[in-house]
């Protein structure tokens, strides 16, 4: 997992350790604690010895790779990579920026041809669904609330419930987010 490592340094220098006294104070070794400081790529006991040393709790030094680094495109491929997994998470972010794209895809295929616009919906179809109930799982929620939207006024409720922050932690996904 990824931590901030800038974190670590300021968290060190406003407590004026060495690096020798940091590794001392948590029990890793030196070389350990300058990797941690150099790439930021930690094992859940490095965390935990840290998080001890500087009395803070492990989530506040763990980046989430999911939100941080993932851009409109990446959302969009991800919504297509992952179009069989329903089971997993997907985050705000990774939701509503596969929405925009199905969204504006659908409407270029309808000014072209409305028989573009059909295929490019059965083509969207299953992708879209599955990022859905990914985004759903993130809440807390069962997939199956999707079926709102055959429902009048049904949109409205799961588009509320799509729009909520996330509530799953990791030992509820087993996958590898911490969330507070």
């Amino acid at each position: 997992m990824r931590i901030d490592s800038g974190k670590v340094k300021r968290l060190r220098s406003e407590k004026n350790w060495s690096q020798e006294q940091l590794s001392e104070a948590c029990g890793l070794s030196l070389r350990t604690v300058q990797r941690l400081e150099s790439n930021s790529k930690a094992s859940i006991e490095s965390v935990r010895a840290l998080a001890d040393a500087f009395e803070i709790g492990p989530n506040d030094l763990i980046v989430n790779e999911d939100e941080e680094k993932m851009t409109p495109l990446d959302a969009v491929k991800a919504g297509f990579v992952n179009f069989a997994n329903f089971s997993d998470g997907a985050t705000r972010f990774e939701y509503w920026w596969f929405f925009l794209f199905a969204l504006l895809v659908t409407a270029v295929a309808t000014t072209l041809h409305p028989n573009a616009y059909q295929i490019v919906a059965l083509i969207l179809l299953v992708p879209f669904i599955a990022v859905g109930t990914r985004r759903l799982n993130d809440i807390g929620r069962s997939g199956w609330w999707q079926l709102l939207f055959l429902v009048p006024f049904g949109q409205i409720v799961i588009f509320y419930l799509l729009a909520q922050e996330s509530r799953v932690s990791v030992s509820q996904t087993g996958g590898g987010r911490f969330i507070a």
